[in-house]
């Protein structure tokens, strides 16, 4: 502790003089100091007693010297050689001489950084939540999203989480995301991806005619999953096709006149207004004959009758399909030389109609030729 001292010089005539100091006595050493967390790149630096003169000892002998500041702080260069596992030491020395006992820290040299993923994204959110992974349970996660800084959650579980209606509203189309992670060491891992923002629902889905039997189908957007409901209540969903087509089984319950909704949903969410069709369950094929003919031509004419007027008629013969005219009448025709030459002798023929229902009637007769 401090003592007061006095001194005295008296002269041969008996004058004085005197003086005054204090002299301190200190015979404690400091604490030893403290060392931050050492990795190979960035200064070694730490606490110790205010004032105290501090001496850092590298693995390879040599030292730093540096005074530490009023809030005890102190920081010396680091000498670039440091490697994972090194022990570094330091003490103080105080203005009285005290040396203290040698602190230690131990050089964690991470130079990995941590591995940060982000998929891409499509959604119809225009503020959308984020979550990806990350293998460093102790990184700090930033999204970036225009030139942003977007703090993201950490879970600890390898998964790291950007909260619903974090980022701004996003307009409609692709925005590229960059997420980065980063460690306690200062290591940086980075991801880029797409988040694309689709607010815009698909036209409703086109039925094609609906009969009692035949699957029922259509159009939609290409890729949207297609919800087609029945009267009953039950659906069906199926993924319309690139060229935009689908299908799926007819229920075997519908009758005449019932009503079966689509919509249409696209792979970001939004979902069409629905597209209806109605059920026309006619499964009476048309009625269509043809009688036996016999002829001197070798390319007649043919003639017969059908029971609908909208049915669709053709003509086989020898395995060849022959349009023929459905006259609106009740009668069909296939007007002379439509058919190639035929040989002398009897010919089977077979007549088709199929009404728009796709029911089809058909007829068989002997057509014989004699020249």
């Amino acid at each position: 502790g401090p003592h007061t001292i006095t001194v005295t010089a008296t002269d041969a005539a008996g004058n004085a003089g005197t003086d005054t100091a204090v002299v301190t006595i200190d015979t404690t050493a400091p604490n030893a100091p403290v060392l931050d967390s050492i990795n190979a790149t960035d200064p070694v630096s730490g606490t110790a007693e205010p004032g105290s003169t501090v001496t850092v000892t590298y693995p390879d002998g040599t030292t730093a010297t540096v005074v530490a500041g009023t809030d005890g702080t102190w920081s010396v260069p680091n000498p670039g050689n440091l490697v994972d596992g090194d022990t570094v030491t330091a003490t103080a020395t105080d203005p009285a001489g005290n040396t203290s006992l040698p602190g230690t820290g131990t050089v964690s040299a991470d130079i990995t950084p941590p591995v940060v993923a982000l998929d891409d994204v499509l959604t119809n959110d225009s503020t959308p939540a984020l979550t990806g992974t990350v293998n460093d349970p102790t990184a700090t996660v930033v999204v970036n999203v225009d030139g942003v800084d977007y703090p993201a959650v950490n879970n600890g579980d390898g998964t790291w989480t950007l909260a619903d209606n974090t980022l701004p509203a996003l307009t409609d189309g692709p925005h590229t995301i960059t997420v980065t992670a980063t460690d306690a060491a200062g290591n940086a891992g980075t991801d880029t991806a797409v988040v694309t923002i689709d607010t815009t629902a698909p036209n409703a889905p086109v039925l094609d005619p609906i009969n009692a039997t035949d699957p029922v189908s259509g159009t939609a957007e290409p890729g949207s999953t297609v919800t087609v409901s029945f009267p009953d209540g039950t659906t069906a969903t199926v993924v319309a096709g690139t060229d935009g087509s689908w299908s799926v089984p007819n229920p075997g319950n519908l009758v005449d006149g019932d009503t079966v909704t689509a919509t249409a949903t696209d792979p970001a969410g939004n979902t069409s207004l629905p597209g209806t069709g109605t059920v026309s369950a006619d499964i009476t094929p048309p009625v269509v004959a043809l009688d036996d003919v016999l002829t001197n031509d070798s390319t007649p004419a043919l003639t017969g009758t059908v029971n609908d007027p909208t049915a669709t008629v053709v003509v086989n013969v020898d395995g060849v399909d022959y349009p023929a005219v459905n006259n609106g009448d009740g009668t069909w025709t296939l007007a002379d030389n439509t058919l190639p030459a035929l040989t002398d002798g009897p010919h089977t023929i077979t007549v088709t109609a199929t009404d728009p229902a796709g029911n089809a009637g058909t007829d068989t007769a002997v057509v014989t030729i004699d020249t």
